[in-house]
């Protein structure tokens, strides 16, 4: 009789959903075909695959493999009514994490983050963020109109001090921008929510230490006589325009860099304007070497001053 107590009560905990730690991201698989369940800080998560629509959207695999990339992800807390989002029609798989958005937050809320594109990995990110009895969901996008790139690391931490915690990602913009994809990193850019508001703050003093770091990591390829090296060099001088250091960093790269490669080009019109994804003739602007390109990049993207 024992024994059978003991199985019965160990199906049991196989069939309740598993304790997450809080900041901890679960990852749902389109291709497993099943729902995902996990309780976190006090809330529970469910991740439901959507069936099949009659006419697939995207990169759904429906139409070849039978089941659907998308999923909804609906999150529980006691006392207030579910809410749910949808997950990126492409994408073939998201993460989730429930998350204090704020030190001494009564109610964590949830990231939903997915990812699809190949090497370029375009990011779209959805935050449930408690609100008085609920929970609104808040899309991350960049006023610029770029994509997000990067994958957010476990436990999101509190960088900058002000007791919120710091979303780190990768600046997508600089994609493709000097040279190949895979050639060109991509500096740190990081938001916050604010008022119930997602904020980008890269530019905050405070952030200063997650530049600088990410310099030390590009330094020795952008100063070295390796191929390819701009790339690098661009997202280090991007860096040093954050973390204060613009104009050694400047002068270095000045010693450094490939001469007559990768030289980003501006098109002087919004690519909704683009044909077949060009720029249309007469309205690009070339320059004479990599430090004009780069410069005249920067001042485009927000790290420099106009």
């Amino acid at each position: 009789m024992r024994l059978f107590t003991l199985a019965f009560a160990c199906l049991l905990i196989g069939a309740a959903p598993g304790e997450v730690p809080v900041g901890k991201f679960r990852t749902w698989l389109s291709s497993d075909k099943a729902p995902l369940d996990f309780v976190s800080g006090g809330v529970s998560v469910h991740v439901e695959p959507l069936p099949c629509p009659r006419q697939p959207i995207g990169d759904s695999t429906c139409r070849w493999e039978g089941y659907n990339n998308q999923a909804v992800v609906t999150v529980r807390a006691p006392g207030v009514a579910p809410v749910s989002v949808t997950t990126d029609r492409q994408a073939s798989y998201a993460r989730i994490a429930v998350v204090r958005f704020r030190t001494g937050d009564p109610r964590p809320g949830l990231i939903v983050e997915s990812q699809y594109g190949g090497s370029a990995g375009i990011l779209t990110v959805q935050l449930l963020i408690a609100s008085g009895k609920g929970y609104r969901a808040v899309p991350i996008h960049r006023q610029d109109g770029d994509d997000l790139q990067g994958e957010l690391a476990d436990f999101p931490q509190d960088l900058s001090g002000d007791g919120r915690i710091d979303l780190q990602f990768e600046d997508g913009g600089f994609a493709h921008a000097f040279g190949c994809n895979a050639c060109t990193p991509r500096p740190p850019q990081l938001f916050t929510i604010k008022n119930g508001d997602v904020i980008d703050e890269s530019r905050d003093p405070a952030l200063r230490g997650v530049f600088a770091a990410d310099m030390a990591r590009l330094a020795p390829t952008c100063l070295s006589t390796t191929r390819y090296r701009n790339g690098a060099c661009a997202a280090y001088v991007a860096d040093a325009a954050r973390a204060g250091q613009f104009r050694p960093a400047w002068a270095a790269m000045l010693k450094h860099y490939e001469h007559g490669v990768d030289l980003w080009e501006a098109c002087n019109v919004p690519a909704s304007a683009w044909t077949d994804h060009h720029c249309p003739e007469g309205q690009v602007t070339r320059f004479k070497d990599f430090p004009d390109s780069l410069r005249a990049f920067l001042q485009r993207t927000g790290y420099l001053p106009a």
